[in-house]
């Protein structure tokens, strides 16, 4: 672990065990540069992206910033856990097909210029910018959010699947589902995966199984 985040003793336990797991980074949105790039392309739709969400490119996760971990300790945990599940689905499935399926369909808009020869033709490629379904981002975030409802009380479950439901279909998550139905029949899906051990969803039974440990100590 490369450094101690503020001796928060629970959330640092965590970030160690979950090491053991898959190797990561934990940086701030309000210290990176290409954070704040990233959100001059993001912020007209997600305004909230560099204070709201966490965010994972590769092996590192960005936290909104310090202050999200020393004053919201448990909620920060439950973030790692959710971040983390995209970072083993990432090494599981390959970094290059994991991003390319969560980017997709808004990455052929790169066909505008991967294709230059097709002239003014090459221009159809900027319908894929516009707000249309992600299906494979859309069941990547249904398997982290799974965890997010596990680690509830059950008494909330109900409620949380809603607003969920209702984020997948929002602009925040650049409208990746029109359907708050499927969004919380696939979660469902994957919350009972987890717990029945389902080989599918490992890599949620693995990180879940760490967060209760440390959440016990």
């Amino acid at each position: 672990m490369e450094e101690e985040y503020f001796k928060s003793k629970n959330f640092d336990y965590l970030v160690e065990e979950l090491e053991k797991v898959a190797p990561f980074k934990i940086k701030f949105k309000d210290e990176s540069w290409e954070m704040h790039l990233l959100n001059v392309l993001v912020f007209w739709f997600n305004p909230g992206f560099l204070t709201q969400y966490t965010t994972v490119i590769g092996k590192t996760i960005y936290f909104p910033d310090k202050n999200y971990i020393r004053y919201n300790e448990t909620s920060a945990m439950k973030t790692l856990v959710h971040e983390m599940v995209h970072i083993l689905d990432a090494r599981n499935q390959g970094v290059g097909f994991f991003a390319l399926g969560y980017l997709f369909p808004q990455i052929l808009t790169l066909g505008v210029f991967a294709f230059p020869f097709l002239g003014w033709w090459s221009l159809l490629f900027l319908i894929f910018a516009l707000p249309i379904p992600a299906p494979f981002r859309a069941e990547s975030e249904a398997r982290a959010y799974a965890l997010d409802v596990l680690l509830a009380h059950p008494y909330d479950h109900e409620d949380i699947l809603n607003r969920i439901a209702n984020l997948f279909t929002s602009w925040d998550y650049y409208r990746m589902s029109n359907s708050p139905k499927w969004v919380v029949e696939r979660i469902r899906y994957w919350m009972d995966a987890t717990e029945s051990g389902a080989a599918s969803a490992k890599a949620m039974t693995t990180v879940l199984l760490i967060y209760e440990m440390v959440a016990e100590d």
